[in-house]
C-alpha cells in the first residue's frame, strides 16, 4: 500500500509473534532493488473491544510506536477487506487511534500532541541556529527554514540532527517552508530508514503544530511534501497540548500476491 508518498507491506498477522529472524527478513523484504521494496510494514490483528491493532516495522525491523501514514493505509485496508465494520479504530504504540476512511483518502484523529519542548541548538550551512523537538507517536525535529527547500542538502545535513545528542531515541528531522498563512512545504529525513523519504505523516503534523504554535500560519494547514501528495492537518491552535489534531490524506492499495524465498535472501 501506499499512503500520500509512503508505501508499506501489509500482513494480516500479530507483529508481537515476530522473531528476531523475522524482523530480519523484514528489512531484507524492504530493500528496494534487491526485494518489494518499503518504507516499512503493517501487521494487522485482532485487538480489544472490536478495535484492529496494528504493529509497525521501519525498514531497518525495527518497532516504532507510531507511522501516520501508516495507520491510514491500515485503515483503508481494513476497510476494503472487512476486517471491521464501520469505520476502524487502530490501536497502536501511542494509543487508540480512530480512522475515517473515504473512497481515496483517510483521516486519522490523533491523541493529544504535547506541548514542544525547549529549541534545541542545531548546525550545517544554511540553517538556522536552532530547531523544535516535538513528540506525536514518536520523536520530531522541526527546522524552519527561508532558502530554497528543494536545493537543500538534506541527506549530508540531516544524519547528524537526526541522532541529535539531546535526542536519546534520535529524530526524524523535517525541513520546512511557510509558503503562506495555511501552507507549509516539508521534506523529510525518517530515522529507520535512514533516509529522505517522500512523506512523513506524523511529520507534516509536528510541522503545522510547530509552525502555528510560533505564530506562522493558521490551522488547517495543506503540507506539500517531496512526492508531491499533500496533506491536510486540522486542529485548534493553542499554547497547550493540542488535543483535536487531524490528518487527512490519500492511501491506497497497489498490490497483493506472494512472497518467493529469494525476496529476504541476502
Amino acid at each position: 500500500m501506499a499512503g500520500g508518498g509512503n508505501d508499506f507491506l501489509v500482513f494480516e498477522a500479530d507483529g508481537r509473534a515476530l522473531t528476531p529472524a523475522d524482523r530480519e527478513r523484514l528489512s531484507r523484504l524492504c530493500r528496494r532493488g534487491l526485494s518489494v521494496g518499503a518504507d516499512g510494514a503493517l501487521f494487522l490483528s485482532r485487538g480489544e473491544e472490536g478495535r484492529l491493532r496494528l504493529d509497525y516495522f521501519n525498514a531497518d525491523g525495527g518497532l516504532a510506536s507510531f507511522c501516520a501514514n501508516g495507520t491510514r493505509c491500515a485503515a483503508r485496508y481494513a476497510a476494503r477487506h472487512g476486517l471491521v465494520s464501520g469505520d476502524p479504530v487502530l490501536e497502536t504504540g501511542w494509543g487508540p487511534i480512530a480512522a475515517r476512511v473515504d473512497s481515496r483518502s483517510v483521516t486519522l484523529r490523533l491523541p493529544p500532541v504535547p506541548v514542544s519542548g525547549e529549541e534545541l541548538p542545531i548546525w550545517g550551512d544554511d540553517l538556522p541556529p536552532s530547531g523544535t523537538p516535538l513528540q506525536v507517536g514518536v520523536p520530531h525535529l522541526i527546522i524552519f527554514v527561508k532558502g530554497d527547500l528543494a536545493a537543500l542538502p538534506i541527506e549530508r545535513l540531516a544524519p547528524p540532527l537526526r541522532r541529535h545528542p539531546d535526542l536519546p531515541e534520535g529524530a526524524n528531522v523535517h525541513f520546512v517552508k511557510v509558503e503562506g498563512p495555511n501552507r507549509v512545504a516539508v521534506r523529510s529525513f525518517e530515522r529507520g530508514v535512514e533516509g529522505e523519504t517522500l512523506a512523513c505523516g506524523s511529520g507534516v503534523v509536528a510541522s503545522a503544530v510547530a509552525a502555528a504554535r510560533q505564530g506562522r500560519v493558521v490551522p488547517p494547514v495543506v503540507c506539500m511534501t517531496k512526492g508531491g501528495a499533500s496533506f491536510t492537518v486540522a486542529f485548534t491552535s493553542g499554547a497547550g497540548p493540542t488535543e483535536d489534531a487531524e490528518l487527512t490524506g490519500d492511501a491506497r492499495e497497489i498490490f497483493s500476491g506472494d512472497l518467493n524465498e529469494e525476496a529476504w535472501q541476502e
